[in-house]
């Protein structure tokens, strides 16, 4: 049987934090703002595209989060949300990242997009004939996280493929500005829906939004990577991402400091639980409080340029994820009034923004392009399995203790 070379890793030598600042981070043009990289038009079109599409996700979510308790006001069923998002994308997010090492990552987009779309459209249509269940809703969790999977590295394979490296930090951290501006907006925006017009009508805004994404998508010129370099897609090429990953250990190492701080310490799936039995604040200070942790991070939008030139990447992180915890504690104990909570929330959420800034900038200044779809998926498996997981971790507890115990112990074992 005739066996495949192995594909030779680029570096054998772990890449050094020091190294990655001084040579990567440090740009041969200075720009005056990080706004200046949406003068690249395809990167422009991805960015606005991503922006409101992104903006009806955060819409959704906080309609099923709403929705889900109604139905049952069980903290451990808004906790079964997060382990149905969980599942597929621990198992498919490394598929993905060869697809997108693979095939046509335009083309993976459109797809993956309008399959998100109907994903939506089913619940809005179940909502409105009022046959609308858990298992429904579980059901279409579990598809839109399927192809979520591999959404999330074309996506961020797709990201350098169209501005200079030089201006690769000033992407990434307004990439990560984006998905915080879209946390505050699309909550906010949810929960008011909700009160003045109905889940099923908030559920709409989020089909619309997949259209505005596709058009966009539709007027874009992504390069494809030259076949020279394509992985080639099977189990080989899985072996060969873990072996790159292997080669490399500080991509391993900041990427599990943050799955644990968000496995045990994310409160996401009990704000309904907050919300309408602590709080007594209803969807719309339902979708405030799922906002809050982004308003943190987007106050730290004029700080992005220096925090993605932080030359300790790794203690960076770590301090960032210790003030995390602190924030999460203080929210556990408090009843209200609503604008403390908030605070504390927002405290976290400046936080996470200093560690997904450093962290996204390790990860894809350090993976050559022909790695970059499978270390993406390597990042959300990480990034988003573990307060998915999480999420599941607090309904349960919640469920078993209270909900203020889970999030005060969250806090701490993070």
């Amino acid at each position: 049987m005739k066996t495949e070379p192995q594909r030779e890793i680029p570096s054998d030598k772990p890449v050094q934090p020091d190294a990655i600042t001084s040579n990567a981070l440090s740009p041969t043009k200075k720009t005056a703002s990080s706004w200046v990289v949406l003068r690249n038009r395809n990167y422009a079109l991805l960015f606005w595209g991503q922006l409101i599409s992104a903006a009806g996700t955060q819409m959704q979510v906080v309609a099923v989060a709403w929705q889900v308790y109604l139905l049952t006001h069980s903290a451990i069923a808004l906790g079964l949300i997060g382990l149905f998002q969980a599942i597929p994308r621990l198992l498919f997010s490394l598929v993905g990242g060869v697809f997108a090492d693979v095939f046509d990552r335009r083309k993976m987009l459109l797809i993956i997009e309008i399959t998100m779309a109907s994903t939506s459209a089913i619940l809005a249509l179940c909502t409105i004939f009022h046959v609308i269940n858990m298992f429904i809703i579980y059901t279409v969790v579990l598809v839109a996280a399927s192809v979520s999977a591999f959404e999330f590295p074309t996506r961020q394979a797709v990201i350098p493929t169209l501005v200079p490296r030089e201006q690769m930090p000033d992407a990434m951290s307004l990439s990560m500005v984006m998905m915080q501006l879209t946390a505050v907006i699309g909550p906010t925006l949810g929960g008011f829906l909700i009160a003045w017009l109905g889940v099923a009508n908030t559920y709409w805004f989020d089909v619309f939004s997949y259209f505005v994404v596709i058009g966009s998508l539709l007027l874009m010129v992504i390069p494809r990577v030259p076949v020279e370099i394509r992985a080639q897609a099977g189990v080989g090429a899985l072996m060969d991402g873990m072996r790159f990953l292997r080669a490399h250990p500080i991509i391993l190492a900041v990427l599990s400091l943050d799955f644990f701080a968000t496995f045990f310490g994310s409160p996401r799936a009990l704000l309904p639980v907050f919300a309408s039995d602590i709080l007594h604040i209803g969807p719309q200070g339902l979708g405030i409080l799922l906002a809050a942790t982004s308003i943190g991070a987007v106050s730290l939008t004029p700080f992005t340029r220096r925090i993605s030139r932080i030359s300790r990447q790794g203690l960076g992180i770590a301090l960032a994820i210790i003030g995390w915890g602190i924030c999460i504690v203080a929210f556990g104990f408090s009843a209200g009034p609503l604008w403390l909570s908030v605070l504390f929330l927002a405290g976290a959420g400046a936080a996470d923004m200093i560690s997904m800034i450093l962290r996204g900038l390790v990860v894809q200044l350090t993976t050559p392009d022909e790695y970059r779809g499978r270390m993406s998926a390597v990042n959300a498996m990480f990034v988003i399995g573990g307060p998915m997981l999480g999420q599941f971790e607090s309904g349960v507890v919640a469920g078993v203790v209270s909900p203020q115990f889970s999030v005060v112990s969250g806090g701490v074992a993070c």
